[in-house]
């Protein structure tokens, strides 16, 4: 009986030692800066974000921990996988879902003074109620991606029955390029019709959730994600919420400036066209966003980066709506060129630059 009981006690303090140390990863760790990921040594005062590789392969049967004071958000080839202050992953189970070549992010909006990353070798399931043991990655952003998703096409079907002929012209995006356009819906005269507010919402909604999506697999590439941490279903519900209403008070935004400032250049005949025009841009750059990150998500793609350049992608598109919003004026107006670009910086350009310093 003595016996017996030595070996329990002994079991326990073998699983309460404290872990055995196989690397520390601290000078591997790295910053992105200017396009390039650079070694974060010394470590910045403002640095919020650090990366850093793990070849799994070379730590079978071990696990990856990290601890801080502050709250992080850890992610693994561009998913989000733990929340928290303290986590504890297998990395034989990160290696089965992901890759042998692990690229860790690790985001927290406070200091990283106190942050350690380490390869162990064993750890105190004595103290497992205060780590985070991830088997596999949280499934509540699928859910949330499909409830979505299916709200915004009964949505699109509402405004198509409803609607036909103009739901054709919001998104017949060959006229976006076209100098000319002889059959113009006269709905698309009236601004603030019922029917064209029901399109600025499902505008506002469809990039909402681009928005949600992109915040949650590459937030920390952008500085609005502070507001908007995306860890459960009601989080990015909520998130979802909080961005579509954000892009619609933009598009209201966008409306006032183009009524005051065609009032002030003497355009008033081209608000409705202008306004009619922007949006359409709008939703051809959501879709294409839509389409990139699908085919990206079939092929398995798991690089926060690509996010990152997604969303450079559509401030691209977008500056490109703003020439063609002024090549289709000049094809219209009898102003001088300069009168014309000065209109466009005001009404278009600006508010552009405003939006790109807001992720950038």
């Amino acid at each position: 009986m003595m016996i017996r009981l030595l070996l329990v006690l002994l079991c326990q303090v073998g699983w309460a030692s404290i872990p055995t140390v196989v690397k520390e990863l601290r000078p591997d760790w790295l910053q992105y800066t200017n396009g390039l990921y650079q070694p974060a040594v010394p470590l910045p005062a403002d640095l919020h974000t650090i990366y850093f590789p793990v070849k799994a392969f070379e730590f079978k049967g071990q696990y990856l921990s990290i601890s801080s004071n502050e709250i992080s958000s850890l992610f693994v080839n561009g998913k989000l996988v733990s929340y928290g202050r303290d986590h504890i992953l297998s990395i034989d189970s990160l290696s089965s879902l992901y890759s042998n070549d692990l690229f860790i992010a690790l985001h927290t909006v406070g200091s990283m003074e106190d942050l350690t990353t380490r390869i162990v070798s064993r750890y105190s399931f004595m103290s497992a109620d205060s780590i985070s043991i991830i088997s596999r990655p949280p499934t509540f952003f699928r859910d949330y991606s499909i409830i979505t998703v299916a709200t915004l096409l009964l949505f699109f079907l509402i405004l198509f029955r409803t609607n036909p002929q103009l739901t054709y012209e919001y998104f017949s995006f060959v006229k976006i390029f076209s100098v000319l356009e002889r059959n113009e819906n006269l709905l698309a005269s009236r601004i603030t019709s019922s029917v064209n507010l029901l399109f600025y919402l499902f505008c506002a909604l469809l990039t909402g959730f681009l928005l949600s999506t992109i915040l949650y697999f590459a937030g920390y590439y952008f500085h609005v994600s502070e507001f908007y941490g995306i860890t459960s279903l009601g989080g990015a519900f909520m998130a979802w919420l909080k961005l579509s209403l954000f892009v619609l008070a933009l598009l209201a935004s966008k409306l006032m400036i183009v009524l005051i400032f065609s009032s002030l250049f003497n355009f008033k005949e081209t608000v409705s066209f202008q306004f009619f025009n922007f949006l359409r841009f709008v939703l051809f750059t959501a879709v294409m966003m839509a389409v990139l990150s699908l085919v990206y998500f079939v092929f398995k793609g798991g690089q926060a980066v690509f996010y990152e350049r997604l969303i450079i992608l559509a401030l691209v598109l977008l500056s490109i709506g703003s020439v063609m919003v002024l090549i289709k004026l000049l094809a219209r107006a009898s102003f001088s060129f300069f009168h014309l670009f000065s209109y466009l910086c005001a009404s278009e350009i600006i508010p552009l630059v405003i939006i790109i310093k807001i992720f950038f």
